[in-house]
């Protein structure tokens, strides 16, 4: 076998080690695994369960938010330029995200121009908490126009308050709003609330919305509201099921901070679903939520959902078990991102103060402290194999010196030698990379 030059093999030494570092830079390895699965070269996030191979600006932020938590700046600056650049008609600043993008007939781009707010909220919520964090406040700078243009997708209902509609287009109707009580993470209002006090009467609506929306205790996918405050007696599957979009009501009131005074009143209020999913050993995929009649378990995700609220119970414990087993793919984007959530937020890795402000946990800084140690092994031995490599190169390269010497004293071993390398010499040319592939070192990826 053709042994490689020394400069190769210290250069192929010099990437393993950069390779590990790489992955040992970050602390959360359900989030590389999500990022290998679901997160393209271009920084997209794609969910493979649709045909289109669609990228919403949910999957944006919410990628925005996990690279945030696990300090993976260059991830998340290349996140939001994506976002940017496809979805905002290249400044953010000035348009709200288009919600969905994807494959449409032969061509890609956009497929949905509306907005969708859950994902407006959650951008501008990273781009704060990355000035404040990463002291870089061009990132505030653009929360703040965002928040600006949020404003406009914000209605004030008599005997309700201030209410978030879902998007720009179809939820303000002549005779009642439509809402999606799932949009509205109240710690993401807390911490807007203090840029900008008008958020603040928006978080106090939006607590009231939480309640008036699931009066059994069960938060339903999408609600009406009419132009009194009062809720529209749900009809039809959309309004009388809670289901894939509601789950996610009980993840954002689980990690409110018992601080926070709409914690003690939204865990309250939806403590009949805390019970079913005790019953059930698993949250369903579908309750209806006037008569808390349930069908069939949920998915690991959604267990992830109600993981703090049932934390200390034998359910919790069956559902970290569960999320434990279940691999990250391609085709599982949603359920993917509620267990990064869920399952993050359950091991310590992040939490959120009595303002919304980020607390990346003393757990999350523990591991930070173990990978410096682990990179600091890993160079040193990579260094050292380098080292080692380079001695053994050398000493091989004086036994051929070596040897070319003793040969050049006999005309009959020169004529030898000259028969023997020519094969080798064609073999060797056979094997050299032809220019298209010297681009790439010869390697196929």
């Amino acid at each position: 076998m053709k042994k490689q030059p020394l400069k190769n093999l210290f250069a192929a030494g010099l990437f393993a080690a950069m390779t590990t570092l790489a992955v040992s830079a970050h602390a959360w390895p359900m989030w590389e695994s999500f990022k290998a699965a679901n997160i393209d070269e271009s920084y997209r996030v794609i969910d493979y369960s649709d045909e289109r191979s669609i990228t919403t600006s949910e999957g944006q932020s919410y990628a925005m938010f996990f690279a945030l938590v696990a300090d993976d700046r260059q991830t998340f600056d290349k996140l939001l330029e994506w976002t940017e650049k496809n979805l905002a008609g290249g400044d953010i600043t000035k348009n709200l995200p288009s919600w969905l993008w994807g494959k449409n007939n032969q061509s890609w781009g956009i497929i949905d121009t509306n907005n969708a707010t859950d994902s407006d909220l959650w951008i501008a919520y990273d781009l704060l908490e990355a000035a404040r964090i990463w002291n870089a406040p061009e990132y505030a700078a653009k929360a703040h126009a965002m928040m600006e243009l949020l404003k406009r997708d914000v209605r004030d209902i008599p005997h309700l308050g201030k209410v978030m509609l879902p998007g720009g287009r179809g939820f303000d109707h002549p005779t009642h709003v439509t809402l999606n009580p799932s949009y509205y993470p109240v710690f993401i209002l807390r911490r807007m609330g203090l840029e900008d006090p008008y958020w603040n009467s928006v978080a106090e609506g939006t607590v009231r919305a939480l309640v008036r929306t699931a009066p059994a205790g069960f938060s339903p996918d999408w609600a009406k509201i009419d132009k009194t405050g009062k809720l529209i007696a749900p009809e039809g599957d959309d309004y009388v099921l809670g289901s894939y979009n509601s789950i996610r009501v009980y993840l954002w009131t689980g990690m409110l901070s018992p601080e926070d005074p709409a914690y003690d009143i939204l865990t309250r209020q939806f403590a009949p679903m805390v019970k079913l999913t005790e019953r059930m050993n698993m949250p369903p995929e579908k309750v209806n939520v006037v008569t808390g009649a349930a069908n069939q378990a949920g998915s690991p995700g959604f267990g992830a959902c109600l993981l703090e609220m049932l934390n200390g119970t034998k359910t919790a414990d069956f559902i970290r078990t569960v999320i434990a087993s279940e691999p990250i793919i391609g085709e599982n984007y949603y359920r993917s991102v509620l267990m990064l959530y869920g399952a993050g937020f359950d091991e310590g890795l992040y939490r959120f103060d009595r303002d919304g402000r980020l607390q990346i946990s003393q757990a999350a800084q523990k591991l930070t402290l173990e990978r410096a140690a682990a990179d600091a092994r890993a160079k040193k031995e990579t260094l050292a194999k380098a080292e080692k490599d380079k001695e053994a190169s050398a000493a091989a390269a004086e036994e051929i010196k070596d040897e070319q010497n003793d040969s050049a004293d006999s005309p009959a071993k020169q004529s030898a030698s000259a028969e023997a390398q020519a094969p080798a010499a064609a073999e060797t040319a056979a094997q050299k990379p032809q220019p298209a592939e010297s681009n790439n070192g010869g390697n196929a990826k």
